[in-house]
C-alpha cells in the first residue's frame, strides 16, 4: 500500500490541508487581474500552493499558468533567456506555433533552437550587454504580445524571485521590468520566494521599483488542527490508527511545517503496521534526524562562534532580549554587535527567521537535531 504521505516533490492527489483562505485570495487576485507577491520560509508549502493552484483553480479555459523557477538564474542574460523559453512553452501547442511567435515577437535577438526526440528543447537568444533597451523590452513584452494575440489571460509564476540580487545591478533590472510589466493588462504576474526580508524590501519599500506592485502576502503555517485531521484521517483510510495525542505531538515538534509534518508522518507511517504507540514514535524522532543528519553537519560546519552561541540563545532562551547583558555574558557573545550580526548572518544563510518579534528556527528538525547532538 502506497505510503499517503508526500514530501520533497509535487503531488497532485495530496490535499492543500486547508488552504482554503489562501487558495480564494489567489483566485480572486487572478479573476481580478491583480499581481500577488507570496513570501513565506522554504518548505512551507508556497510552490505547492502556486503549482497545483494552476491546475485546479476552476478558472476560465482562457486563463494559461506559466511557472518559471529562477533558483538557478545568475544573470540577466540567463533570466531572459528561460523566461522566454517559459512563456513560449506555455503559450503554444506546437513547434510551429513557438516559431511564427519568435519571429514576429523576438526576430532581431537571433534566435537558434536546439531539439531532443524531434521535439523542440531550448530557445536561446544571442543576448549581450551591447543590446539596447530595446531588445530587453521584446523579451519582457512577450507574454503580453503573445496573450493579446490569442485571446488569453496569462498568469506569469516566478519562484525564488528574490534571486535577482545576484544580478550585476538589480535596482537596474527592477526598474527594468516594472517600467513593462505595471502595463501589461493580459498579464497577471504572480511573484514569490522565501527570503523574507529580501522581499520586503524589494516589494514594501517606497523608493524600491516594485513598490505596491500587487497584493503581497506572507504564507502562515497550517493550522495544528487541520493537520491533526489530516494525519489521522490518512492513517485510518490505509487501514492504521494514530491517536490523536500522537497526531498533535507530531504538529508540536514538527511546529506545524508543513514539510516536516508531512516526513515525520511518513516515517511514522512507515514505522506502523497496525498502531502508533511510545516505542515507535520515539524511534520516529531518531529516524528522521538522522535522516537529515549530514545536511545539518554540513549547515553547523559552516557557521562561526558567534552563531552557534545566537543558535544556542534561540534553543534555550527563545523569548528573552538578545541584546541584554546577562546574555552576552552567559552565552560569551562578547558584545551586543557581536550578537546583532551573528543573527543577521543566521538570516541571511536561512536558518532562522522572525517570527511574532521573535527570531525562530526555519527548520524544526535542525532545533531537534541541536538538542540531541550539540547542546
Amino acid at each position: 500500500m502506497r505510503n499517503p504521505f508526500i514530501f520533497g516533490h509535487l503531488d497532485e492527489a495530496i490535499s492543500f490541508v486547508n488552504r482554503g483562505s489562501d487558495i480564494a485570495r489567489l483566485r480572486q487576485n487572478i479573476k481580478n487581474r491583480i499581481n500577488t507577491i507570496i513570501v513565506s520560509p522554504r518548505r512551507w508549502g508556497k510552490t505547492s500552493l502556486v503549482r497545483v493552484f494552476g491546475k485546479k483553480a476552476g478558472l476560465p479555459k482562457n486563463v494559461v499558468f506559466c511557472h518559471f523557477d529562477m533558483f538557478n538564474v545568475n544573470r540577466e542574460k540567463d533570466f531572459y533567456n528561460q523566461l522566454s523559453n517559459a512563456v513560449l512553452k506555455a503559450s503554444s501547442t506546437r513547434f510551429e506555433e513557438i516559431v511564427t511567435n519568435v519571429k514576429e515577437f523576438l526576430s532581431s535577438l537571433k534566435p537558434s533552437f536546439s531539439f531532443e526526440k524531434e521535439e523542440i528543447g531550448k530557445i536561446s537568444f544571442d543576448i549581450s550587454p551591447e543590446h539596447d533597451d530595446t531588445s530587453f523590452l521584446e523579451i519582457l513584452d512577450l507574454a503580453e504580445k503573445i496573450s493579446k494575440k490569442k485571446k488569453i489571460q496569462m498568469v506569469l509564476c516566478i519562484d525564488e524571485f528574490q534571486n535577482l540580487s545576484r544580478f550585476k545591478d538589480p535596482l537596474l533590472f527592477q526598474q527594468r521590468l516594472r517600467a513593462s510589466w505595471q502595463h501589461h493588462q493580459s498579464v497577471t504576474y504572480v511573484l514569490y520566494g522565501s527570503k523574507r526580508s529580501m522581499l520586503s524590501v524589494i516589494f514594501e519599500e517606497q523608493s524600491m521599483p516594485f513598490y505596491r506592485f500587487g497584493d503581497v502576502f506572507y504564507l502562515q503555517k497550517i493550522e495544528a488542527s487541520h493537520w491533526v485531521k489530516f494525519i489521522q484521517s490518512s492513517f485510518r483510510k490505509t487501514g492504521k490508527k494514530i491517536a490523536i495525542k500522537y497526531a498533535r505531538k507530531i504538529t508540536d515538534i514538527m511546529e506545524c511545517h508543513s514539510y516536516y509534518v508531512q516526513q515525520f508522518s511518513h516515517i511514522l507511517w512507515n514505522n506502523t503496521d497496525a498502531e502508533v504507540d511510545d516505542n515507535i514514535f520515539n524511534q520516529s524522532i531518531e529516524d528522521i534526524i538522522g535522516r537529515n543528519a549530514l545536511m545539518f553537519e554540513n549547515i553547523y560546519e559552516n557557521l562561526s562562534y558567534y552563531q552557534i552561541k545566537a543558535l544556542q540563545i534561540i534553543v534555550e532562551e527563545p523569548e528573552a532580549k538578545q541584546t541584554s547583558l546577562r546574555l552576552i555574558k552567559k552565552y560569551d557573545m562578547g558584545s551586543s554587535s557581536n550578537v546583532i550580526q551573528a543573527f543577521k548572518a543566521l538570516e541571511n544563510k536561512e536558518v532562522i527567521d522572525r517570527f511574532e518579534r521573535y527570531p525562530q528556527f526555519i527548520d524544526p528538525v535542525f532545533r531537534l537535531w541541536m538538542l540531541k547532538r550539540i547542546l
